[in-house]
């Protein structure tokens, strides 16, 4: 993973990948660079434990066959892993996922657009590390 020295310093506001339409990145390097303290070893570590991480936890969390309080809990693990390295859109869709999992009047449909809107966001991130290690 390519991290730059450049990424690590705060002034402009350095990102990963295109952004989203709010003009969010799909991973905030300034904010991987504070909360590591501009250690670029230790984050090029967490952006490929959350590279193999949030694959899992999100084939964890769409699993239908598994319990709802399982795939929440996966949901809620990526959502911590996603704030750590600064991935705004898949913390903020991994909350609504396990939400929506955890509220049993919640129904499949809202379910299922919970995990759309995972995969998406999942998939962005992914995308922006893809280019970071080119």
């Amino acid at each position: 993973m390519a991290v730059t020295r450049a990424a690590s310093r705060s002034p402009p506001p350095a990102a990963a990948g295109p952004a989203s339409a709010a003009g969010e990145p799909p991973i905030d390097l300034v904010h991987l660079a504070r909360q590591t303290d501009g250690d670029l070893a230790l984050q090029q570590e967490l952006l490929a434990l959350f590279d193999k991480q949030s694959a899992i936890l999100l084939a964890q969390s769409s699993d239908r066959s598994a319990a709802r309080r399982r795939r929440a809990d996966a949901a809620h693990q990526l959502k911590g892993s996603a704030l750590a390295v600064g991935a705004g859109a898949v913390a903020r869709a991994a909350a609504a996922l396990e939400a929506a999992l955890a509220g049993r009047a919640t129904g499949a449909e809202a379910v299922e657009s919970a995990i759309a809107a995972l995969a998406a966001a999942v998939a962005a991130a992914r995308a922006a590390l893809a280019q970071l290690r080119d």
